[in-house]
C-alpha cells in the first residue's frame, strides 16, 4: 500500500514565533522556526511518510525542495489560512490515493514513533491529535470527508463536526512552540534539549 501523505503547513521563517519576541531575535525565531519544521519532517519521513510541505512562501517552498520534500501551494481560491491549506492537502491526497496526515510544524518534542500509530489509524479511520491548549497538532484520515475548522480551541470543533473521529493523546504532540512557556517547557524536557544551542545567548 502506498505510504501516507504527511502535510507540513509552514508559514515564512521570517515572521513566524512573534510572541516568542521577548525571548528572542528575529534571527533566531527564523533559526528555531526552521529547526523545529525540519525536525518534524525528518520524523514523518522515518515514519514512514511521503512528506510535504504546504505554504504560499516561495523561500520555504525553496527550502524544503532542497531538503528533497514535496511542496503543494495553499490555493487562494479555498479558504485562507491552515484551513485552506488543509484543503489543498486533501486535494492532493485524493489525486495520489493515499491517506493523509496535516502535521503542524512546531513540534519540538516530535519522534517517528509518536507519529508511526497515526499513520496505521490513518488508513481506516480519521484522528485528531490534540494540543495542551485545545488545538489539533495532527489530523489524519483517507478520503474527503473530514471538514477542518482550526483556530482557537480547534479540537473540540474537529471532534463534534467529524463524528466517529478517534481521539489519539500523546505528550509528544501535545506541545507546539507558541509562546514563552511552551519553550520554557520545551527546554526543561529531555525531548527538547536538542533546541537548546538554538536558544542560549
Amino acid at each position: 500500500s502506498k505510504a501516507i501523505l504527511a502535510a507540513i503547513p509552514i508559514k515564512p521563517f521570517g515572521v513566524a514565533k512573534r510572541r516568542l519576541s521577548d525571548l528572542l531575535d528575529a534571527r533566531s525565531r527564523s533559526l528555531l522556526g526552521r529547526a523545529v519544521a525540519a525536525r518534524t519532517a525528518e520524523a514523518a519521513t522515518d515514519a514512514g511518510a511521503l512528506v510535504a510541505v504546504v505554504t504560499g512562501d516561495a523561500g520555504v517552498a525553496g527550502w524544503a525542495r532542497a531538503q528533497g520534500y514535496l511542496t503543494i501551494d495553499e490555493d487562494p481560491s479555498l479558504r485562507p489560512g491552515l484551513n485552506g491549506a488543509a484543503d489543498a492537502v486533501l486535494a492532493e491526497a485524493l489525486r495520489r490515493q493515499r491517506s493523509w496526515a496535516i502535521i503542524h510544524a512546531d513540534l519540538p518534542l516530535i519522534s517517528p514513533a509518536a507519529l508511526r500509530p497515526i499513520f496505521e489509524l490513518s488508513r481506516t479511520e480519521a484522528v485528531v491529535v490534540p494540543s495542551y491548549d485545545g488545538g489539533s497538532n495532527v489530523i489524519a484520515g483517507r478520503g474527503a470527508a473530514f471538514r477542518f475548522s482550526y483556530g482557537k480551541a480547534s479540537f473540540h470543533r474537529h471532534i463534534a463536526e467529524n463524528p466517529g473521529t478517534i481521539v489519539h493523546t500523546d505528550p509528544q504532540l501535545a506541545l507546539d512552540l507558541d509562546t514563552e512557556r511552551d519553550l520554557v517547557r520545551t527546554l526543561s524536557h529531555p525531548g527538547g534539549a536538542w533546541l537548546r544551542p538554538l536558544v542560549t545567548r
